[in-house]
């Protein structure tokens, strides 16, 4: 029986919070087992001395290892998982995920990389392990890249994944205790993810969806959807759940018929969702209510920037007036929001950056509860939009597999920005992580902070944030030492 590993690098070392799903792994675990194919996850989030665990795995001789990778800092951690496969020989090592999948030439070239899978990878993987294992001719399969000779064979599939065709999922390689949380927020004592949907067929000019979706997107049925989240809860005793994909809400009609559902068939659980500004624009009280009353808890929107000129150049396709407006529906809906911003977009100037401070205001003018979950720096990643106005300002994208390594949306060093946008564009960052701060005198500092900010016109330096920093990292290490 052959034998395959898959890795799941570590995404962002510097987050606390809960690790996320490895769902790309348990959709290729699946198929891999219905066609008798043996196969472990390691989740390096989630699995302690992974470097022990994954010598045992080694020792059995799998045929591949499995490295996934979004563009940034988990590309670091999967080069360093790939050199130690490479050292122990034997197994072929095949990159997948969101950056091999967007740039599968520059990665199947790497020296620790034999094979690349692009796009969605559940049944090209499998035929590549099988390939492997028969000693066939793995450059046949459509999806799969390498390199042969310095030339790269391979193309990209030209279909998409059935979902509803796809086997269940084998919980049973992962710790599924591990990707439960809390969120007293919501009145949820545990929480779990599902997917019920692929792609958005929308085209944000920052975003990679649209690359490797092709904007197309596609869902499981409503019924499929309800007995889905019935089966998570009966398992794992969950009674909130998260859809964690790209556009839950593009079908307003399955949406409905997901909640009626819930509410005939007493599912009694809470869930959330992100959801598009200009859908729920368009959504009427009555609707609002029926999603409450199926258990919507919480909905998360992407609102980016608070200039209209801005959100016309990024292609968002919605308005300032729409935000405001959706504020008051939810705010009167009972239903929690929250709003993503986003700066550092070329040819943004600092006034408008500002309008998207006064916006964030605004909303919490309208929902004193409502939560800005974060103040992201607009990323280059490759396959966007927005890329050809990047490279008209100085932009130059990487070259090789390492120098991806440096590409996130925590850093606002930009070739387009100056040194004071990018310094405004951190202190607004570092301050909307303090404003609902739990520590009263460091939420009244960010509020009082904060406020001034939003009444400039540049921007103000924000000279006591190393302290304010320099308090937070020693009261870390206070709290480590004395639990430790």
């Amino acid at each position: 029986m052959p034998f395959a590993v898959l890795i799941r690098p570590a995404y962002d070392s510097r987050n606390r919070s809960a690790p996320a799903v490895p769902w790309a792994y348990l959709y290729l675990a699946a198929v891999l087992r219905e066609r008798g194919i043996e196969v472990e996850i390691l989740d390096e989030m989630t699995t302690p001395n992974l470097e022990a665990r994954l010598e045992q795995s080694l020792a059995k001789r799998p045929v591949a290892v499995g490295i996934t990778a979004m563009t940034g800092e988990q590309i670091r951690h999967g080069l360093r998982w790939a050199k130690y496969v490479r050292e122990r020989g034997g197994a072929a090592i095949v990159w997948g995920g969101i950056h091999a999948s967007l740039l599968p030439e520059q990665t199947a070239r790497h020296a620790l990389a034999d094979y690349v899978v692009a796009g969605e990878g559940e049944f090209a993987f499998a035929d590549l392990v099988e390939c492997l294992a028969r000693q066939g001719n793995p450059a046949e399969i459509p999806g799969v890249f390498c390199e042969r000779g310095g030339e790269i064979l391979g193309a990209c599939p030209q279909s998409f994944v059935d979902l509803a065709a796809l086997p269940e999922f084998p919980y049973d390689l992962v710790d599924v205790e591990r990707y439960i949380t809390r969120r007293p927020d919501l009145g949820i004592a545990r929480h779990f993810e599902i997917c019920t949907s692929r792609g958005c067929p929308h085209h944000c000019g920052f975003c990679y969806i649209a690359s490797v979706h092709g904007s197309r997107w596609r869902s499981l049925e409503a019924a499929d959807c309800v007995a889905r989240i019935k089966a998570v809860a009966r398992r794992f005793g969950v009674d909130g759940i998260s859809f964690r994909e790209d556009n839950f809400f593009v079908q307003r009609e399955r949406v409905e018929a997901i909640a009626r559902a819930l509410i005939t068939e007493k599912a009694n659980i809470k869930w959330t969702a992100s959801c598009r500004i200009n859908y729920a624009a368009r959504y009427t009280p009555e609707f609002l209510a029926l999603l409450r009353e199926s258990g919507c808890s919480l909905l998360t929107f992407g609102v980016e920037s608070g200039s209209d000129r801005v959100l016309e150049f990024i292609q968002k396709d919605i308005s300032v007036a729409q935000v405001l407006n959706v504020a008051r529906k939810m705010s009167e809906s009972g239903i929690r929001a929250t709003y993503h911003f986003m700066g550092g977009f070329p040819t943004e100037t600092t006034g408008e950056f500002l309008e998207t401070c006064r916006l964030i205001d605004a909303l919490r003018a309208i929902a004193p509860d409502t939560v800005v979950r974060e103040m992201s720096i607009f990323a280059p990643y490759p396959g966007i939009g927005l890329i050809p106005a990047c490279a008209a300002r100085g932009y130059h994208e990487p070259q090789t597999l390492e120098d991806w390594v440096a590409m996130d949306w925590t850093h606002p060093e930009r070739p387009w920005l100056s040194r004071e946008q990018s310094r405004l564009i951190a202190d607004a960052q570092f301050l909307i992580a303090r404003i609902a701060h739990p520590n009263a005198v460091v939420r009244a500092w960010a509020q009082w902070r904060w406020g001034q900010l939003v009444g400039s016109r540049a921007g103000i330096r924000l000279v006591e944030r190393p302290w304010v920093e320099a308090a937070r990292n020693a009261a870390r290490w206070i709290f480590r030492t004395s639990t430790g």
